[in-house]
């Protein structure tokens, strides 16, 4: 008895571990998650990204302006001659009439082959403050990329969960005509049962039998298109068609913060104030033309023996480089500077206009269908009334079998009706969020 008890408790807990499999496997195909993959499979975010790194490459390379630069130089050099400093001759009087004169050698200043290695050093002290404005402009540069990347996972995410709302509504609509189905095959029964008893004549049982044909074909159409939307979301994501297949996700509507009203925190308009600063920060740089740099300088011969008498062994200094005059180059970089800015303002003055009647559209487009549901809602609930009315009419002979047709019709438009309003309130509440900037992973 005990042998059994073990073995009954780990039947058991084999069986959970196993049943829990394919609800993880759903859990792991969430919105967020399956938006977060689509994110990761995306070339467009990925190249991005990879610009991103490029600019902050770029902002190393600038710290690294203030580093010395130091290379090791070696040449061999063979002249026509040696250079020579000649001595004229030199007359000393020693008594009159008696001149001592001496003549001396040359002095080599330079041997005729020549090999020299040195090590040769620079550095920059002071750039003028073009390096500090550049780092600056490079910043706005990165913030500005950064928020279009933000702009891309927006549209992968609303693309995304459009599908994933496609798919509960092809779900819930097959649901819709199943269910119809089954009262159309019981009315098939009752119908069969009276026609035998001679209460109803073919006529009856003909047209149930067309309805559930049409029943048929629509259900076939809706599973090609859930087949289509598989890809879709395949195409996206990466995910194997067979793990999406497995989802059945519910339609409900999504709920809305309509107290902001600004899209100040869209990735366009955020991209568009860092392009706008990075535009202020590119007139000034344009200034620092008229600036001095200063920077710092050395040699150090390692090989002595081939050096001239007039060449030193090292040296160091300190220099600077001031433009006093560069034909007005400097003045038409500022002016570009000023204009490249100005655009980039009206850009954004412009954006904001669009952007905020965009923010206005969706708001309005979300009351609008947050007001439809509430109105499919309340069909629904006047044609279940009336298709029960009609039915049992149906059952005691008082209506007919046409009149039971449309009262099932009418039902079926009035719940597809009301999870098509469902789906269009969640995409009006998508582009909302993505008005408001607002529309990211976690939200979902």
């Amino acid at each position: 008895m005990r042998y059994i008890n073990v073995f009954t408790v780990f039947s058991v807990l084999i069986y959970c571990l196993l049943a829990n499999i394919p609800v993880q496997a759903q859990e792991t195909l969430s919105r967020r998650s399956l938006a977060q993959r689509a994110i990761n499979e995306s070339f467009v975010v990925k190249n991005q990204k990879n610009q991103m790194r490029l600019t902050q490459i770029d902002k190393r390379k600038l710290y690294q302006t203030y580093l010395p630069n130091v290379s090791f130089n070696m040449s061999y050099t063979r002249l026509n001659d040696e250079i020579r400093f000649g001595i004229p001759p030199i007359s000393l009087p020693l008594a009159p009439g008696k001149v001592l004169s001496l003549t001396l050698d040359p002095i080599t200043l330079q041997e005729k082959e020549l090999f020299k290695t040195d090590l040769t050093g620079s550095m920059v002290l002071f750039s003028g403050l073009k390096v500090p404005l550049a780092l600056t402009g490079l910043q706005h540069k990165l913030k500005a990329e950064e928020a279009i990347v933000r702009k891309e996972e927006a549209s992968i995410i609303k693309d995304l969960a459009d599908y994933y709302d496609r798919l509960a509504l092809i779900d819930q609509s097959l649901l819709v005509l199943i269910q119809s189905e089954e009262r159309l095959n019981h009315e098939s029964a009752f119908a069969l049962k009276a026609y035998k008893e001679g209460l109803v004549g073919a006529f009856d049982l003909s047209k149930i039998d067309i309805a559930i044909q049409e029943l048929e074909a629509r259900k076939i159409e809706l599973s090609l298109n859930r087949k289509m939307v598989l890809s879709k979301l395949n195409q996206l994501t990466g995910v194997p068609k067979d793990s999406l297949g497995l989802l059945h996700p519910q339609l409900q509507a999504l709920l809305l913060d309509t107290s902001i009203n600004t899209p100040s925190s869209r990735p366009e308009i955020m991209a568009l104030n860092e392009r706008v600063a990075a535009g202020q920060v590119k007139t000034k740089m344009s200034l620092t033309a008229y600036l001095p740099t200063v920077y710092a300088f050395g040699k150090k011969e390692m090989r002595t023996e081939d050096l001239s008498a007039l060449e030193p062994q090292w040296y160091a200094g300190i220099g600077l480089k001031w433009s006093i005059f560069d034909g007005g180059m400097a003045y038409r970089e500022y002016q570009k500077a000023r204009i490249d800015e100005d655009i980039a303002q009206n850009e954004l003055k412009n954006a904001n206009k669009l952007f905020n009647l965009a923010l206005e559209k969706s708001k309005n487009d979300a009351e609008l269908s947050a007001e439809l549901i509430k109105v499919a809602n309340k069909r629904v609930s006047t044609a279940q009334k009336d298709l029960e009315l009609i039915t049992r009419q149906y059952q005691l002979g008082l209506s007919t079998i046409t009149e039971r047709l449309a009262a099932e019709a009418d039902l079926q438009k009035a719940q597809l009706d009301l999870l098509q309003s469902i789906y269009n309130q969640r995409v009006a509440a998508l582009a909302v969020l993505e008005a408001n900037g607002k529309l990211t992973v976690g939200i979902l």
